[in-house]
Protein backbone atom coordinates (compact mmCIF):
# COMPACT_ATOMS: atom_id res chain seq x y z
CA UNK A 1 0.00 0.00 0.00
CA UNK A 2 1.32 3.24 -0.96
CA UNK A 3 2.13 5.59 2.40
CA UNK A 4 1.56 9.35 2.55
CA UNK A 5 6.07 9.37 3.03
CA UNK A 6 6.43 7.87 0.11
CA UNK A 7 4.41 10.28 -2.68
CA UNK A 8 6.59 12.94 -0.29
CA UNK A 9 9.69 11.22 -1.86
CA UNK A 10 8.64 11.96 -5.12
CA UNK A 11 7.47 15.74 -5.42
CA UNK A 12 9.14 16.84 -8.18
CA UNK A 13 7.55 13.57 -10.34
CA UNK A 14 4.09 14.63 -8.92
CA UNK A 15 4.42 18.20 -10.28
CA UNK A 16 5.08 17.20 -13.46
CA UNK A 17 2.99 14.31 -13.87
CA UNK A 18 0.16 16.62 -12.64
CA UNK A 19 1.11 19.96 -14.31
CA UNK A 20 1.28 17.38 -17.81
CA UNK A 21 -2.49 16.71 -17.17
CA UNK A 22 -3.83 20.00 -16.48
CA UNK A 23 -1.97 21.62 -19.17
CA UNK A 24 -4.97 19.55 -21.45
CA UNK A 25 -7.72 20.65 -19.03
CA UNK A 26 -6.68 24.49 -19.68
CA UNK A 27 -6.45 23.67 -23.43
CA UNK A 28 -9.86 21.91 -23.58
CA UNK A 29 -11.54 24.73 -21.58
CA UNK A 30 -9.89 27.69 -22.41
CA UNK A 31 -9.13 28.56 -26.40
CA UNK A 32 -6.96 31.48 -25.86
CA UNK A 33 -4.88 29.66 -22.59
CA UNK A 34 -1.52 30.22 -24.33
CA UNK A 35 -0.03 32.30 -22.08
CA UNK A 36 -1.22 30.69 -18.72
CA UNK A 37 0.07 27.14 -20.23
CA UNK A 38 3.54 28.33 -21.05
CA UNK A 39 3.51 30.52 -17.70
CA UNK A 40 2.25 27.18 -15.83
CA UNK A 41 4.48 24.88 -17.50
CA UNK A 42 7.22 27.45 -16.94
CA UNK A 43 6.48 27.75 -12.67
CA UNK A 44 6.19 23.46 -12.41
CA UNK A 45 9.93 22.90 -14.42
CA UNK A 46 11.54 25.66 -12.07
CA UNK A 47 9.20 24.10 -8.91
CA UNK A 48 10.43 20.91 -9.75
CA UNK A 49 13.80 21.72 -10.02
CA UNK A 50 13.50 23.33 -6.78
CA UNK A 51 12.33 20.34 -4.87
CA UNK A 52 15.01 17.98 -6.24
CA UNK A 53 17.19 19.50 -3.89
CA UNK A 54 15.75 18.19 -0.78
CA UNK A 55 16.66 15.04 -1.34
CA UNK A 56 20.12 14.70 -1.85
CA UNK A 57 22.79 12.82 0.21
CA UNK A 58 19.92 10.80 0.40
CA UNK A 59 19.17 6.89 -1.03
CA UNK A 60 15.77 6.02 -0.86
CA UNK A 61 14.01 2.82 -2.03
CA UNK A 62 9.82 3.35 -2.57
CA UNK A 63 6.99 2.08 -4.07
CA UNK A 64 7.81 -2.19 -3.35
CA UNK A 65 11.70 -1.16 -4.98
CA UNK A 66 10.07 0.49 -7.96
CA UNK A 67 11.98 3.27 -7.53
CA UNK A 68 15.50 4.71 -6.55
CA UNK A 69 16.20 8.34 -5.36
CA UNK A 70 20.01 8.60 -5.46
CA UNK A 71 22.71 11.77 -5.83
CA UNK A 72 23.06 10.11 -9.28
CA UNK A 73 19.83 10.07 -10.12
CA UNK A 74 18.41 13.11 -9.10
CA UNK A 75 21.95 14.77 -10.85
CA UNK A 76 20.64 13.94 -14.19
CA UNK A 77 17.27 14.46 -13.77
CA UNK A 78 18.03 17.94 -12.23
CA UNK A 79 19.95 18.38 -15.94
CA UNK A 80 16.98 17.26 -17.96
CA UNK A 81 14.67 19.27 -16.17
CA UNK A 82 17.44 22.33 -17.02
CA UNK A 83 17.24 21.63 -20.66
CA UNK A 84 13.66 21.42 -20.71
CA UNK A 85 13.02 24.74 -19.08
CA UNK A 86 15.54 26.64 -21.67
CA UNK A 87 13.42 24.73 -24.31
CA UNK A 88 10.01 25.84 -22.49
CA UNK A 89 11.40 29.53 -22.44
CA UNK A 90 12.53 29.59 -26.05
CA UNK A 91 9.46 27.70 -27.59
CA UNK A 92 6.99 30.45 -26.65
CA UNK A 93 8.37 32.47 -29.36
CA UNK A 94 9.39 29.77 -32.37
CA UNK A 95 5.88 28.40 -31.71
CA UNK A 96 3.64 31.44 -32.36
CA UNK A 97 6.72 32.16 -35.08
CA UNK A 98 5.58 28.77 -36.86
CA UNK A 99 1.65 29.08 -35.85
CA UNK A 100 2.15 26.04 -34.09
CA UNK A 101 1.17 27.49 -30.74
CA UNK A 102 -0.89 24.74 -29.51
CA UNK A 103 -1.19 24.08 -25.66
CA UNK A 104 -0.91 20.37 -26.63
CA UNK A 105 2.48 20.93 -27.24
CA UNK A 106 3.42 21.84 -23.78
CA UNK A 107 1.79 18.83 -22.77
CA UNK A 108 3.64 16.37 -24.64
CA UNK A 109 6.99 18.00 -23.44
CA UNK A 110 5.98 17.35 -19.79
CA UNK A 111 4.72 14.12 -20.31
CA UNK A 112 8.29 13.17 -21.94
CA UNK A 113 9.75 14.74 -18.97
CA UNK A 114 7.80 12.84 -16.63
CA UNK A 115 8.91 9.73 -18.79
CA UNK A 116 12.35 10.81 -18.28
CA UNK A 117 12.46 11.01 -14.94
CA UNK A 118 10.52 8.11 -14.46
CA UNK A 119 13.18 5.85 -16.20
CA UNK A 120 16.14 7.95 -14.25
CA UNK A 121 14.37 7.13 -11.03
CA UNK A 122 13.39 3.57 -12.19
CA UNK A 123 14.76 0.57 -10.00
CA UNK A 124 12.88 -2.04 -12.30
CA UNK A 125 13.56 -3.13 -15.80
CA UNK A 126 9.52 -2.79 -16.36
CA UNK A 127 9.32 0.45 -15.57
CA UNK A 128 12.67 1.43 -17.49
CA UNK A 129 10.42 0.39 -20.06
CA UNK A 130 7.41 2.80 -19.40
CA UNK A 131 9.25 5.76 -19.36
CA UNK A 132 10.84 4.48 -22.50
CA UNK A 133 7.85 4.71 -24.18
CA UNK A 134 5.55 7.36 -22.83
CA UNK A 135 9.23 9.49 -23.49
CA UNK A 136 9.53 8.22 -27.18
CA UNK A 137 5.44 8.21 -28.14
CA UNK A 138 6.18 12.39 -26.73
CA UNK A 139 9.41 12.86 -29.03
CA UNK A 140 7.12 11.12 -32.10
CA UNK A 141 4.41 13.52 -32.04
CA UNK A 142 6.88 16.43 -31.47
CA UNK A 143 9.41 15.55 -34.15
CA UNK A 144 6.19 16.11 -36.52
CA UNK A 145 4.71 19.16 -35.04
CA UNK A 146 4.85 21.08 -38.05
CA UNK A 147 2.40 19.43 -39.68
CA UNK A 148 2.46 21.70 -42.76
CA UNK A 149 5.88 20.55 -43.11
CA UNK A 150 6.74 17.79 -45.65
CA UNK A 151 10.62 17.22 -43.74
CA UNK A 152 9.21 17.30 -40.37
CA UNK A 153 5.93 14.93 -40.97
CA UNK A 154 9.07 12.37 -42.92
CA UNK A 155 11.21 13.06 -39.44
CA UNK A 156 8.42 12.05 -37.44
CA UNK A 157 7.56 8.92 -39.62
CA UNK A 158 11.24 7.72 -39.67
CA UNK A 159 11.81 8.47 -35.83
CA UNK A 160 8.92 6.52 -35.20
CA UNK A 161 9.65 3.43 -37.31
CA UNK A 162 13.13 2.85 -36.31
CA UNK A 163 12.17 3.64 -32.40
CA UNK A 164 9.24 0.79 -33.10
CA UNK A 165 12.23 -1.63 -33.99
CA UNK A 166 13.99 -0.94 -31.28
CA UNK A 167 11.13 -1.45 -28.89
CA UNK A 168 11.85 -5.03 -29.84
CA UNK A 169 15.26 -5.62 -29.02
CA UNK A 170 14.32 -3.80 -25.80
CA UNK A 171 11.91 -6.12 -25.09
CA UNK A 172 13.01 -9.16 -26.16
CA UNK A 173 16.14 -8.28 -23.77
CA UNK A 174 14.18 -7.79 -21.15
CA UNK A 175 12.46 -11.46 -21.56
CA UNK A 176 15.98 -13.03 -21.55
CA UNK A 177 16.56 -11.38 -18.41
CA UNK A 178 13.80 -12.47 -16.45
CA UNK A 179 13.74 -15.63 -18.09
CA UNK A 180 17.25 -16.03 -16.43
CA UNK A 181 16.80 -14.35 -13.27
CA UNK A 182 13.27 -14.71 -12.08
CA UNK A 183 12.77 -11.28 -11.47
CA UNK A 184 12.76 -7.25 -13.12
CA UNK A 185 13.57 -5.43 -10.07
CA UNK A 186 17.31 -4.44 -10.23
CA UNK A 187 17.60 -4.43 -6.14
CA UNK A 188 16.86 -8.31 -7.21
CA UNK A 189 19.27 -8.71 -10.11
CA UNK A 190 22.40 -7.09 -8.70
CA UNK A 191 22.23 -9.89 -5.53
CA UNK A 192 22.91 -12.61 -7.84
CA UNK A 193 26.40 -11.39 -9.47
CA UNK A 194 26.70 -15.19 -10.28
CA UNK A 195 24.34 -14.22 -13.11
CA UNK A 196 26.48 -11.64 -14.58
CA UNK A 197 28.65 -14.46 -16.36
CA UNK A 198 25.34 -16.25 -18.09
CA UNK A 199 25.46 -15.87 -21.67
CA UNK A 200 21.94 -15.42 -21.72
CA UNK A 201 21.93 -12.70 -19.30
CA UNK A 202 24.66 -11.04 -21.34
CA UNK A 203 22.63 -11.64 -24.65
CA UNK A 204 19.71 -9.84 -22.93
CA UNK A 205 21.36 -6.98 -21.40
CA UNK A 206 22.84 -6.89 -24.99
CA UNK A 207 19.85 -6.41 -26.94
CA UNK A 208 18.67 -3.69 -23.91
CA UNK A 209 22.19 -2.19 -24.91
CA UNK A 210 21.34 -2.07 -28.82
CA UNK A 211 18.04 0.22 -27.63
CA UNK A 212 19.30 3.06 -25.48
CA UNK A 213 22.36 2.64 -27.92
CA UNK A 214 19.71 4.21 -30.45
CA UNK A 215 18.29 6.72 -28.00
CA UNK A 216 21.63 7.75 -27.07
CA UNK A 217 22.52 7.79 -31.26
CA UNK A 218 25.93 5.35 -31.06
CA UNK A 219 27.59 3.88 -34.16
CA UNK A 220 26.16 2.45 -36.36
CA UNK A 221 22.67 2.93 -34.59
CA UNK A 222 22.56 6.85 -35.28
CA UNK A 223 21.26 6.70 -38.60
CA UNK A 224 17.85 8.46 -38.19
CA UNK A 225 19.11 11.57 -36.00
CA UNK A 226 20.41 13.91 -39.29
CA UNK A 227 17.12 13.24 -40.66
CA UNK A 228 15.27 13.94 -37.36
CA UNK A 229 16.81 16.59 -36.38
CA UNK A 230 16.88 18.40 -39.51
CA UNK A 231 13.11 18.13 -40.20
CA UNK A 232 11.74 18.45 -36.16
CA UNK A 233 10.98 21.87 -34.88
CA UNK A 234 14.36 23.31 -34.09
CA UNK A 235 13.31 23.95 -30.31
CA UNK A 236 12.62 20.61 -30.37
CA UNK A 237 15.47 18.87 -32.40
CA UNK A 238 17.61 20.63 -29.45
CA UNK A 239 15.58 19.10 -26.72
CA UNK A 240 16.24 15.66 -28.50
CA UNK A 241 19.75 15.63 -28.79
CA UNK A 242 20.35 16.75 -25.12
CA UNK A 243 16.97 15.94 -22.61
CA UNK A 244 16.28 12.37 -24.52
CA UNK A 245 20.17 11.13 -24.77
CA UNK A 246 20.97 12.28 -21.09
CA UNK A 247 17.74 10.59 -20.47
CA UNK A 248 19.23 7.33 -21.97
CA UNK A 249 22.56 7.65 -20.29
CA UNK A 250 21.40 8.47 -16.60
CA UNK A 251 19.11 5.33 -17.22
CA UNK A 252 21.16 3.18 -18.64
CA UNK A 253 24.80 4.25 -17.29
CA UNK A 254 24.58 3.13 -13.57
CA UNK A 255 22.91 -0.68 -14.57
CA UNK A 256 26.31 -0.70 -16.68
CA UNK A 257 28.54 0.23 -13.67
CA UNK A 258 26.97 -2.04 -10.85
CA UNK A 259 26.86 -5.03 -13.78
CA UNK A 260 30.93 -4.07 -14.51
CA UNK A 261 31.00 -6.82 -17.04
CA UNK A 262 34.51 -6.53 -18.82
CA UNK A 263 33.41 -8.32 -21.76
CA UNK A 264 31.33 -5.14 -23.08
CA UNK A 265 34.76 -3.18 -22.14
CA UNK A 266 36.06 -3.45 -25.38
CA UNK A 267 32.81 -2.92 -27.55
CA UNK A 268 32.01 0.46 -25.56
CA UNK A 269 35.36 1.51 -26.66
CA UNK A 270 35.32 0.54 -30.35
CA UNK A 271 31.80 1.79 -30.54
CA UNK A 272 33.22 5.35 -28.70
CA UNK A 273 35.65 5.31 -31.55
CA UNK A 274 33.40 4.64 -34.18
CA UNK A 275 31.15 7.37 -33.26
CA UNK A 276 33.35 10.13 -32.63
CA UNK A 277 34.92 9.21 -35.86
CA UNK A 278 31.73 9.27 -37.83
CA UNK A 279 29.97 12.31 -36.42
CA UNK A 280 33.04 14.73 -36.75
CA UNK A 281 34.31 13.43 -40.24
CA UNK A 282 30.89 13.45 -41.93
CA UNK A 283 29.92 16.92 -39.98
CA UNK A 284 32.70 18.42 -42.16
CA UNK A 285 30.52 17.88 -45.27
CA UNK A 286 27.72 19.32 -44.28
CA UNK A 287 26.07 22.80 -45.17
CA UNK A 288 23.58 22.97 -43.31
CA UNK A 289 23.70 23.89 -39.44
CA UNK A 290 20.95 21.68 -38.08
CA UNK A 291 23.04 18.75 -39.89
CA UNK A 292 25.86 19.73 -38.72
CA UNK A 293 24.67 20.20 -34.68
CA UNK A 294 23.51 16.67 -35.30
CA UNK A 295 26.51 14.85 -36.52
CA UNK A 296 28.15 16.90 -33.22
CA UNK A 297 25.62 15.07 -31.33
CA UNK A 298 26.54 11.88 -32.64
CA UNK A 299 30.20 13.01 -31.72
CA UNK A 300 29.40 13.96 -28.37
CA UNK A 301 27.73 9.93 -27.69
CA UNK A 302 31.14 9.25 -28.86
CA UNK A 303 32.80 11.25 -25.72
CA UNK A 304 30.30 10.08 -23.53
CA UNK A 305 30.81 6.61 -24.22
CA UNK A 306 34.73 6.63 -23.84
CA UNK A 307 33.74 7.25 -20.07
CA UNK A 308 30.97 4.58 -20.28
CA UNK A 309 33.94 2.39 -22.01
CA UNK A 310 36.14 3.67 -18.69
CA UNK A 311 34.00 1.46 -16.18
CA UNK A 312 35.50 3.14 -12.83
CA UNK A 313 34.38 5.69 -10.16
CA UNK A 314 35.64 8.98 -12.26
CA UNK A 315 32.48 7.93 -15.16
CA UNK A 316 29.86 8.84 -13.45
CA UNK A 317 31.22 11.99 -12.61
CA UNK A 318 32.80 12.94 -15.82
CA UNK A 319 29.67 11.68 -17.88
CA UNK A 320 27.48 13.93 -15.79
CA UNK A 321 29.49 16.83 -15.96
CA UNK A 322 29.56 16.84 -19.46
CA UNK A 323 26.05 16.31 -19.98
CA UNK A 324 25.58 20.04 -18.24
CA UNK A 325 27.91 21.21 -20.07
CA UNK A 326 26.39 19.70 -23.13
CA UNK A 327 22.70 20.92 -22.37
CA UNK A 328 23.75 24.19 -22.13
CA UNK A 329 26.29 24.11 -25.17
CA UNK A 330 24.74 22.27 -27.50
CA UNK A 331 20.80 23.56 -26.58
CA UNK A 332 21.65 27.01 -26.86
CA UNK A 333 23.64 26.83 -30.55
CA UNK A 334 20.02 25.20 -31.58
CA UNK A 335 18.23 27.81 -29.59
CA UNK A 336 20.19 30.39 -31.71
CA UNK A 337 19.31 28.57 -34.97
CA UNK A 338 16.04 28.90 -34.32
CA UNK A 339 15.75 32.61 -33.46
CA UNK A 340 17.31 32.84 -37.31
CA UNK A 341 15.76 30.54 -39.19
CA UNK A 342 12.74 31.62 -41.32
CA UNK A 343 9.99 29.98 -43.49
CA UNK A 344 10.20 30.35 -47.18
CA UNK A 345 6.62 32.71 -48.17
CA UNK A 346 6.64 30.36 -51.41
CA UNK A 347 7.11 27.18 -50.18
CA UNK A 348 6.54 25.42 -46.03
CA UNK A 349 10.40 24.52 -46.38
CA UNK A 350 12.89 26.68 -44.56
CA UNK A 351 16.10 29.25 -45.24
CA UNK A 352 18.50 30.71 -43.10
CA UNK A 353 19.65 27.25 -42.28
CA UNK A 354 22.94 27.20 -44.74
CA UNK A 355 25.85 27.64 -42.87
CA UNK A 356 26.84 30.40 -45.23
CA UNK A 357 23.48 32.60 -44.06
CA UNK A 358 26.01 32.73 -40.68
CA UNK A 359 28.69 35.18 -42.96
CA UNK A 360 28.77 38.30 -41.65
CA UNK A 361 26.55 37.68 -38.73
CA UNK A 362 28.81 39.38 -36.56
CA UNK A 363 28.27 42.80 -38.27
CA UNK A 364 24.53 42.06 -38.75
CA UNK A 365 24.03 41.27 -34.84
CA UNK A 366 27.07 41.20 -32.88
CA UNK A 367 25.19 40.00 -29.61
CA UNK A 368 24.16 36.69 -31.37
CA UNK A 369 27.29 35.82 -32.91
CA UNK A 370 28.83 36.55 -29.61
CA UNK A 371 26.68 33.69 -27.98
CA UNK A 372 27.30 31.25 -30.69
CA UNK A 373 30.57 31.79 -30.88
CA UNK A 374 30.62 30.90 -26.89
CA UNK A 375 28.62 27.73 -27.68
CA UNK A 376 31.03 27.08 -31.01
CA UNK A 377 33.80 27.45 -28.76
CA UNK A 378 32.84 25.41 -25.88
CA UNK A 379 31.50 22.43 -27.78
CA UNK A 380 35.00 22.77 -29.09
CA UNK A 381 36.46 22.23 -26.14
CA UNK A 382 38.58 25.39 -25.86
CA UNK A 383 39.09 26.93 -22.73
CA UNK A 384 37.98 28.29 -20.28
CA UNK A 385 34.18 27.17 -21.86
CA UNK A 386 32.37 24.28 -19.96
CA UNK A 387 32.69 21.73 -22.95
CA UNK A 388 36.75 21.50 -22.34
CA UNK A 389 36.32 20.55 -18.73
CA UNK A 390 33.54 18.02 -19.83
CA UNK A 391 35.80 16.69 -22.42
CA UNK A 392 38.68 16.81 -19.51
CA UNK A 393 36.81 14.90 -17.03
CA UNK A 394 35.86 11.85 -19.62
CA UNK A 395 39.48 11.51 -20.89
CA UNK A 396 40.65 11.40 -17.65
CA UNK A 397 38.23 8.72 -16.23
CA UNK A 398 39.60 6.61 -19.25
CA UNK A 399 43.30 7.38 -18.34
CA UNK A 400 42.76 5.98 -14.84
CA UNK A 401 41.04 2.91 -16.03
CA UNK A 402 44.43 2.46 -17.79
CA UNK A 403 43.11 3.27 -21.49
CA UNK A 404 45.36 6.03 -22.78
CA UNK A 405 45.49 4.69 -26.24
CA UNK A 406 41.24 5.41 -25.89
CA UNK A 407 42.34 8.98 -24.45
CA UNK A 408 44.12 9.81 -26.89
CA UNK A 409 42.09 8.73 -29.81
CA UNK A 410 39.51 10.56 -28.51
CA UNK A 411 41.71 13.59 -28.28
CA UNK A 412 42.88 13.27 -31.80
CA UNK A 413 39.34 13.04 -32.69
CA UNK A 414 38.08 16.19 -31.13
CA UNK A 415 40.34 18.28 -33.26
CA UNK A 416 38.42 17.69 -36.28
CA UNK A 417 35.75 19.07 -34.87
CA UNK A 418 37.60 22.05 -33.92
CA UNK A 419 37.95 22.73 -37.43
CA UNK A 420 33.84 22.74 -38.38
CA UNK A 421 33.22 24.14 -35.24
CA UNK A 422 35.97 27.17 -35.79
CA UNK A 423 34.91 27.62 -39.19
CA UNK A 424 31.50 29.34 -38.42
CA UNK A 425 32.87 31.55 -36.12
CA UNK A 426 35.30 32.28 -38.99
CA UNK A 427 32.06 32.92 -41.02
CA UNK A 428 30.61 35.17 -38.24
CA UNK A 429 33.05 37.45 -37.88
CA UNK A 430 35.53 37.54 -40.89
CA UNK A 431 33.49 37.16 -43.91
CA UNK A 432 30.72 39.23 -45.79
CA UNK A 433 27.51 38.72 -45.17
CA UNK A 434 25.69 36.80 -48.55
CA UNK A 435 22.44 38.76 -50.22
CA UNK A 436 20.16 36.53 -48.42
CA UNK A 437 21.08 38.10 -45.29
CA UNK A 438 20.10 41.42 -46.20
CA UNK A 439 16.66 41.32 -44.27
CA UNK A 440 16.69 42.29 -40.57
CA UNK A 441 17.20 40.18 -37.90
CA UNK A 442 14.20 40.15 -35.44
CA UNK A 443 15.19 38.66 -32.04
CA UNK A 444 12.66 37.77 -29.45
CA UNK A 445 12.44 37.92 -25.96
CA UNK A 446 11.75 34.48 -24.56
CA UNK A 447 14.65 33.62 -27.52
CA UNK A 448 17.32 35.76 -25.89
CA UNK A 449 16.24 34.80 -22.28
CA UNK A 450 16.68 30.89 -23.26
CA UNK A 451 20.00 31.93 -25.15
CA UNK A 452 21.52 34.10 -22.02
CA UNK A 453 20.36 31.02 -19.23
CA UNK A 454 22.61 28.89 -21.84
CA UNK A 455 25.70 31.23 -21.93
CA UNK A 456 25.40 31.60 -18.41
CA UNK A 457 25.75 27.95 -17.78
CA UNK A 458 28.65 27.60 -20.24
CA UNK A 459 30.87 30.06 -18.65
CA UNK A 460 30.09 29.70 -15.10
CA UNK A 461 30.33 25.71 -14.42
CA UNK A 462 33.68 26.69 -17.74
CA UNK A 463 35.26 29.18 -14.90
CA UNK A 464 34.05 27.02 -11.88
CA UNK A 465 33.94 23.74 -12.56
CA UNK A 466 34.25 22.51 -8.78
CA UNK A 467 30.62 24.37 -8.87
CA UNK A 468 28.74 21.05 -10.67
CA UNK A 469 30.35 18.73 -7.75
CA UNK A 470 29.63 21.23 -4.82
CA UNK A 471 26.54 21.89 -6.10
CA UNK A 472 25.31 18.15 -6.76
CA UNK A 473 27.34 16.36 -4.07
CA UNK A 474 29.60 14.78 -6.63
CA UNK A 475 33.09 14.59 -5.35
CA UNK A 476 35.58 16.27 -7.59
CA UNK A 477 37.18 13.32 -9.89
Amino acid sequence: MIQLKELYDVIPLLIIAFSATFILLIEAFSKKGENAIFGFSLISVIAAIGTSFMYFNKEIILFNQFLRISNSSLTFSVIILLSLLITIIASKSYIEKENINFGEYYSLLLFALFGMMLMIFANDILIIFIGLELMSVCFYVLAGFLRLRQKSNESALKYFLLGAFMTGFILYGIALIYGITGSTNLTQIYSNPKIFTNYVFIIGFALILIGFMFKIGVFPFHMWIPDVYDGAPTVVSGMLSTAGKIAAVGTILPIILTLNILNFKIVFSIAAVATMLYGNVIALAQSNIKRLLAYSSIASAGYIFVGVASMNEFALRGIAYYLIAYTFMQLGAFVIVSMLEKADDGSREYKNVDIDYYKGLGKRNPVVALFMTFFLFSLAGIPPFAGFWGKYYLFYAAIKSNMIWLSVVGIMLSLIGVYYYLKIVVYMWFNESPDIADERITISNSGVAATFLAVVGTIVFGVDPNLFFRLFKFINP
